[in-house]
């Protein structure tokens, strides 16, 4: 007879070996290129996202869109890069907004598309609310005759297509290099998200509905490139927050690699 306790791996599916999981065993380690797009809307659709006992943020109104690529292994399979390097790496965008939890001050992730099972996966376990879509990002080659080097005058762009629509673009013209310090907030500040997953029984209370901070450690960034940047969103028929937050300022737009790893989190507050 099998037991449950026979069945292995993080996350589904389990198996008799574990070996099958779509999300492999914290800690997860990334690496990221970003570029980052902070823009003023308005404070009040901004609360309307952030359910007591979140609150907003010292920075109420200020929200940023963040597309990146993502260069991530999990901590039982260290040699994905080499065994399965699509399982390694994805792209993302991810729209953040300035959050705080009894004076903690953070940020709090409230929509998010990738390209990749394994990732969508993982972030609705820490809170992300992630939909499948694509990221295009300009990329140049330091040694192609016709491209230049990254910095003062590159212009970066970027978009995000899911289901047939093209959702947002960004558009950054690089004019200075800035201390890793000087990134604005809620940049850098810890991590404050919903995690809710429903219950399968109609008319029931979710089985999870609980705020969680997210731990990271072992930060790096790499050099900072900033300057002027443009910010514009698309129509959708599904996406409730293009209209609800769309840009009234671009404030600036940065350009940046980090690491980290994610060893796991804490759950702040339970609404269940």
């Amino acid at each position: 007879m099998t037991l449950i306790g026979d069945l292995k791996g993080y996350s589904y599916p389990l198996t008799p070996k574990g070996i099958s999981s779509v999300v492999g065993d914290l800690p997860w380690h990334y690496g990221t290129e970003n570029l980052n797009f902070v823009y003023k809307t308005d404070p009040d659709a901004v609360a309307a996202y952030l359910p007591e006992p979140l609150e907003p943020g010292d920075h109420p109104g200020t929200v940023y869109v963040s597309f990146s690529k993502w260069y991530s292994l999990w901590d039982n399979q260290l040699d994905m890069a080499v065994a399965n390097p699509e399982r390694a790496r994805y792209s993302e965008t991810i729209v953040w907004l300035s959050s705080s939890f009894k004076g903690l001050q953070g940020q709090t992730c409230i929509c998010a598309w990738v390209d990749n099972d394994f990732t969508l996966a993982r972030g609705w376990f820490m809170g992300f609310p992630k939909k499948l879509g694509v990221t295009y990002q300009s990329e140049y080659h330091h040694l192609n005759p016709a491209m230049s080097p990254v910095g003062v005058g590159t212009r970066i762009k970027a978009y995000t297509v899911a289901h047939g629509e093209r959702l947002m673009e960004g558009t950054l013209t690089i004019d200075r290099k800035v201390p890793g310090g000087e990134l604005p907030k809620p940049m850098g500040l810890p991590v404050l998200n919903i995690r809710h997953f429903p219950s399968i029984v109609p008319g029931a209370a979710p089985s999870v509905l609980e705020l969680v901070q997210i731990n990271a450690e072992d930060v790096r960034r790499g050099d900072v490139w900033a300057g002027s940047g443009t910010l514009t969103f698309g129509s959708s028929n599904t996406e409730e927050f293009m209209a609800g937050l769309p840009p009234r300022e671009v404030l600036g737009a940065y350009c940046f690699s980090s690491g980290y790893t994610i060893t796991g989190g804490e759950v702040l507050h339970s609404w269940v």
